[in-house]
């Protein structure tokens, strides 16, 4: 069985074919005239890390809770308000300390990357005073283990696919009211 196009229909098709074929090449002399072709483009820069201070130490009585909902991680997490940073360089900066039933802390500072669900550690802390790590690289944030707490975090509190740039404040309005925004499955 042929094919068969009434002359209509086929010059339709060809005036489309033309267009199309015409359509890219004005396009690209018209940004080539306005100076919009990649080599005109500077090249963009690669992200880079800003500089940062450590916070103060954190304190009992301005901790803040956030609820870590899953079987396997039996450990209590709190966020010092006070470390919370945002910086040009997109990282939200942070403090947390992580408590077991029995008592023991593990307190740190990091930052957080929103846009590649990446974290770093900068320092622990101990004896009341922080301790630089000095060359610790960028990781994944994963769900699950002992770094469950960041994922919760990263999901729950700093980082929002849906509102780009959350702000400090709407940060901590979420570790004081929300108890986790999102449910673990």
């Amino acid at each position: 069985m042929s094919t068969y196009l009434p002359a209509r229909s086929l010059r339709r098709v060809l005036v489309l074919l033309l267009v199309a074929a015409l359509q890219p090449a004005n396009a690209v002399q018209e940004d080539e005239e306005a100076g919009w072709t990649p080599e005109h483009m500077p090249p963009a820069s690669p992200w880079r890390e800003q500089s940062f201070e450590l916070p103060p130490y954190p304190e009992d009585g301005r901790l803040i809770e956030i609820s870590v909902q899953t079987g396997n991680f039996p450990f209590r997490v709190f966020v010092d308000p006070e470390s919370l940073t945002i910086a040009g360089d997109g990282v939200v900066r942070l403090a947390t300390v992580i408590r077991s039933t029995a008592g023991a802390e593990n307190i740190s500072f990091e930052g957080i990357r929103c846009k590649t669900r990446e974290f770093r550690r900068y320092a622990y802390g101990a004896r009341d005073s922080w301790q630089v790590l000095e060359g610790t690289n960028w990781q994944q944030i994963k769900s699950g283990g002992m770094g469950h707490y960041r994922f919760v975090l990263y999901r729950d509190y700093v980082c929002d696919p849906e509102i780009s740039g959350l702000k400090v404040n709407e940060m901590i309005q979420r570790m004081r009211y929300s108890r986790g925004a999102v449910l673990d499955e």
